[in-house]
């Protein structure tokens, strides 16, 4: 089939895009200035390589055209609604897989299991309805599959880029650090730095200031991560700040591309200072599970020069799980 293509705007009263079998409803309040929104219809065909490519053309079958909702990203201030309706002639409810797909800058697919997020209703013997409630777009998918385990996590092997900021909140009680991570191609856009549902607003909202972050290898930011997967993060902070007392000494992060392709997911430690006149910086390591390291360092004042990178902290670390002896730059 041809892609079908319909397309409506949208303002700050809400409004509907439809189409055939498809209908995307947007409340009051969800976009506050007017926005053109295109709802698209893709051929199957279109997405079967990645599926021939893992070997699943014999397991798995792309149920209903793939819709692909533009612009990519844009995110909403309330949750927006798509309906769908698609054929369920010769399988059965338990063999339907839902995902969501988000296109990065390399032309992959992060992709998503949504199905227990999603509500799947029998409209008659052979069809059935799917609604899904979102709060960014990308694209969706309806999949049958006898093998949905072995689906999920052949689809796990791609990955994707992301960032790593900074943030500090001198304004608190507390002195607090703030670590963002959030996918790359989403940092990038400039509607994510304006939107007040993103990680990185809702921070300066609290007072947060981003701080200046350097990698000390270009192409140590080429390895991907991939959903699901853990890193263990250890942070090593100048003389003039301590991590607070009340902080555990070990920080694990578990990917969740879901939220890292979104508003991005945030850890917070509190700091003490034990200088007078203080600046914040050091370095935050990042082992992954096949061992690869990374390591970025951060300033308050953007000068990486001064920061002695050779020094070693006995107190202001906090150490990989896999540690046994205090980490020297």
């Amino acid at each position: 089939m041809d892609t079908y293509i319909t397309s409506n705007i949208i303002t700050s009263e809400g409004g509907e895009v439809a189409g055939k079998s498809v209908k995307l409803v947007c409340p009051p309040g969800a976009v506050n200035k007017p926005v053109t929104i295109t709802l698209s219809l893709e051929d199957p065909a279109k997405h079967y390589g990645r599926i021939v490519e893992k070997d699943l053309e014999n397991d798995v079958m792309i149920a209903a055209p793939v819709i692909n909702l533009q612009p990519n990203g844009l995110l909403f201030k309330k949750p927006v609604t798509l309906i769908t309706n698609f054929e369920m002639k010769d399988f059965n409810r338990e063999d339907v897989f839902i995902l969501e797909g988000t296109e990065d800058r390399d032309g992959k697919i992060v992709w998503k299991d949504i199905t227990l997020d999603s509500k799947l209703s029998m409209l008659d013997d052979k069809s059935a309805e799917v609604i899904i409630e979102m709060e960014h777009f990308t694209l969706y998918e309806i999949v049958k599959s006898k093998s949905l385990k072995e689906f999920a996590t052949k689809l796990n092997l791609w990955g994707f880029n992301y960032t790593i900021s900074a943030l500090h909140n001198k304004n608190s009680m507390h002195e607090q650090l703030a670590l963002l991570f959030v996918s790359q191609d989403v940092y990038h856009q400039q509607s994510y730095k304006e939107n007040e549902a993103s990680a990185l607003v809702q921070l300066q909202n609290d007072g947060f200031t981003e701080l200046h972050v350097r990698s000390t290898n270009v192409q140590e930011e080429e390895k991907r991560v991939y959903n699901n997967e853990k890193l263990h993060i250890s942070i090593h902070l100048e003389e003039d700040y301590n991590l607070d007392d009340s902080e555990q000494e070990t920080v694990s992060i578990t990917v969740n591309s879901h939220n890292w392709w979104n508003a991005g997911e945030v850890r917070t430690l509190r700091l003490k200072y034990t200088e007078d006149a203080r600046i914040l910086c050091g370095k935050i390591r990042i082992k992954r599970e096949d061992g690869h390291t990374s390591e970025r360092h951060f300033s308050e004042t953007g000068v990486f020069d001064s920061y002695n990178i050779t020094a070693c902290y006995t107190v202001n670390s906090l150490n990989l799980g896999v540690m046994s002896e205090v980490e020297c730059a």
